[in-house]
């Protein structure tokens, strides 16, 4: 009797265990989270607040200087006897003038090379699409001391200088020069005008001695 008990007691015990597996709750597993990355920042703007729209700040370009050069051939310029020198737009009336030089009573000596500038009359300059709407019309007149004397010209050269508002010289254009190598003849005391003309793009074109 008191083996079958023991029996009895130890199959007890073992159903208890195997009910205890059954039950025994299963082992939680630790959960991973996919973390999604945050959306990329907008791009920053391109356009500066600070900016000035339209175009109350775009460069407007104007002739700023004139350079001269005209080189004398075999028979001199005297002194005193005068020139005057003009420059303006071919479309421009023929009593209208910008840029000058009256005070050339020098002598200027045979085979030499006399260099001024042409002073602004007024006191704003040009605009530069002024002159390339038709081109520009360089003139010297010489009037002679003396009726008998002449001057002999060998080629005439501009140098002109666009500069912007603020300043700044043109990309193309700011030190523009340009050779009349057409520019040859005596003034004297019957033909008094040499004139040399550019197209709207400032190339040299005919150069004429006019009464």
């Amino acid at each position: 009797m008191k083996k079958k008990l023991l029996f009895t007691t130890f199959l007890l015990f073992a159903i208890a265990a195997v009910h205890a597996q059954i039950f025994t709750k299963p082992e939680k597993k630790p959960v991973t989270k996919v973390l999604t990355p945050a959306p990329p920042p907008p791009p920053s703007s391109t356009t500066n607040k600070t900016q000035t729209t339209g175009n109350q700040n775009a460069s407007v370009y104007s002739l700023t200087s004139v350079r001269v050069f005209i080189k004398t051939g075999s028979d001199n310029k005297e002194f005193p006897s005068k020139v005057y020198v003009t420059l303006m737009a071919k479309s421009t009336p023929a009593n209208w003038r910008n840029y000058l030089q009256f005070n050339l009573g020098n002598e200027m000596k045979i085979n030499s090379t006399a260099e001024f500038g042409l002073d602004l009359e007024g006191r704003q300059p040009t605009p530069m699409e002024h002159f390339q709407q038709s081109g520009l019309k360089l003139s010297i007149k010489y009037e002679p001391n003396f009726f008998a004397d002449a001057w002999k010209i060998e080629s005439v050269s501009l140098l002109l200088e666009f500069k912007d508002q603020f300043g700044n010289l043109h990309p193309t254009l700011g030190n523009k020069t340009i050779t009349f190598s057409n520019a040859y003849g005596f003034l004297n005391n019957e033909y008094h005008y040499m004139e040399c003309f550019t197209d709207a793009s400032f190339a040299p074109l005919t150069s004429v001695i006019r009464k």
